[in-house]
């Protein structure tokens, strides 16, 4: 049965079934194979931790190689698995209350470890936890570490809450509370993992302390609508590569390391869609280039594409092709120029520095916050706030709800503007609603009345109307002389071209101060 090959399964690849059993392959050889396309069969073996091991090859001997390499490679796998779950248990065993907070903190991290092979983790994740372990100045000069579980009672963990709080730097300022609470949030995490994981003490000292550090969210610098335009204008004369890159980020709202872990094969031309499942980024702890699954299971997700971003993704792709590389839909889009290898996600972020000083904005803003800028973009423009979630992959609601809080400056200022127009200008008009009375477009004649009053300063009937109108009208063409630019081409446009003619213009018509005119002379 070892050596069975059934020709229902052989059908699925397009070698013929006579060949095959030439070559002697068997069921069991093409087990975890896949043939994608012509020439391009997948291997992908499941470990011990629920993840897999994947790898394209371009011939089918190949890749039954590759496969029993895998699968020798994950029984292996499987075989040190067991032999560590078994060492972890005996460990967390050994820990009891009566041990150093360092000596715990030893074993937690050896199943944090354990739980990053499993996939239950991401690298991010652990690599923060090494750091805050191993290179928190502020947890190590606080002594913390040697203290003997147990004797860590509340006024031990308000010692060292205040302590953090009592910390300046060398300019003689507190750290901030984002600062704080990094140490903060690491050893409350640690006393609740003696508490329900080893189950060694009763109560987290750290719940109780009084002024407890917390994570401040702030405000993500971002462009404007303005700056956008001039981004946009400004990449076109930049290299295919990063003008494809800084017109997705820019238009899709991606994160920089999903932009970078993306193949041609997440690509849909016919549905006009990316799909974002994966993410490349750098480990902050060895300099590692890691390809891993998206920062959570909302940032899978497919989104749609502009048309101009994907004819720069089509472009980039011939521009390949004609460098002489065979370009596959397993291959990534931004490698190097001289081979199809990924290459340092930083070098991105520095070729962005260069090009804003280079177009001369002076902002210091990071390359990943053009995904803040796509964000707040659509926020700003009314769209819809679940749909926004969606299409940024943010988990929470509330993420997308502190980008609708943040929106911009101009949203304030509309709100102001709304006021202002209402009951400081005393007419309560838009600037495109004076024009229209001076074009004789305007149509609610009460309204009218009511303008012509206040600004002429008198009661108007039929015998007054005519002239008074007139004279009203005069006045705003004094005060907005842009009013006598467009009444010569007024006949070309109609209402709504006219109300965003002026939408640019309301600062500067907040600005103009409408005063009653004196009254005319009655004889």
């Amino acid at each position: 049965m070892a050596n069975k090959l059934s020709k229902a399964l052989i059908k699925k690849f397009s070698i013929s079934y006579s060949e095959a059993v030439r070559l002697g392959i068997t069921d069991e050889d093409l087990k975890y194979i896949h043939e994608t396309s012509a020439d391009t069969f997948r291997v992908s073996v499941p470990n011990p931790y629920g993840k897999r091991k994947t790898k394209v090859e371009h011939d089918l001997l190949t890749a039954i190689h590759t496969k029993y390499d895998f699968v020798k490679g994950v029984q292996e796998e499987g075989r040190i698995l067991e032999e560590k779950n078994k060492t972890l248990k005996e460990t967390k065993g050994q820990i009891t209350k009566y041990n150093t907070v360092h000596e715990g903190i030893e074993v937690y991290m050896k199943e944090r470890q354990e739980d990053l092979e499993r996939g239950f983790i991401q690298d991010g994740t652990y690599d923060q936890d090494v750091i805050d372990f191993e290179r928190s100045k502020y947890l190590e000069n606080s002594k913390i570490f040697d203290e003997i579980i147990n004797n860590v009672d509340d006024e031990r963990a308000q010692k060292f809450v205040n302590y953090l709080y009592d910390i300046k730097k060398k300019n003689g300022e507190r750290l901030s509370e984002n600062t704080l609470y990094k140490p903060f949030s690491f050893i409350h995490k640690i006393f609740n993992y003696f508490k329900d994981d080893l189950k060694i003490i009763d109560i987290n000292p750290f719940d109780r302390v009084k002024n407890k550090p917390h994570a401040v969210a702030k405000d993500k610098d971002y462009f404007t609508e303005e700056e956008m335009h001039y981004i946009h204008d400004k990449v076109e004369l930049e290299n295919i590569r990063f003008r494809t890159l800084i017109i997705l980020m820019l238009d899709s709202g991606v994160r920089r390391e999903e932009a970078l872990a993306i193949k041609f094969g997440d690509i849909n031309k016919v549905r006009r869609t990316l799909t974002i499942s994966r993410a490349f980024i750098k480990s902050r702890l060895d300099g590692r280039e890691i390809v891993k699954p998206t920062k959570t299971k909302a940032s899978e997700r497919e989104i749609a594409l502009t048309s101009h971003c994907l004819d720069l993704l089509e472009k980039y792709k011939q521009f390949k092709e004609a460098c002489g590389f065979v370009v596959t839909d397993d291959d990534y889009v931004f490698t190097a120029w001289d081979s199809l290898d990924l290459i340092d996600p930083n070098r991105f972020s520095l070729e962005f520095r260069k090009f804003l000083k280079r177009i001369n904005i002076n902002k210091l803003i990071p390359l990943k916050n053009l995904r803040t800028t796509n964000t707040t973009f659509f926020v700003a423009k009314g769209q819809n706030i679940k749909a926004i979630q969606k299409h940024e992959g943010h988990s929470s609601f509330d993420t997308t709800m502190t980008f609708y809080a943040q929106s911009n400056l101009s949203e304030e200022r509309k709100l102001a503007n709304v006021y202002e127009e209402e009951f400081y200008n005393k007419l309560g008009l838009s600037v495109a609603e004076l024009y229209k009375i001076v074009s004789n477009r305007f149509n609610d004649d009460k309204k009218l009345i009511s303008v012509l009053e206040k600004v002429c300063n008198e009661y108007i009937d039929s015998s007054n109307f005519d002239i008074q109108l007139e004279r009203c009208q005069n006045y705003f063409k004094e005060l907005f002389p842009i009013f006598e630019k467009i009444l010569k081409i007024d006949s070309m446009l109609n209402d709504e071209e006219i109300d965003a003619l002026f939408v640019g213009y309301t600062s500067l018509y907040l600005s103009i101060k409408i005063e009653p005119l004196p009254p005319t002379i009655k004889i």
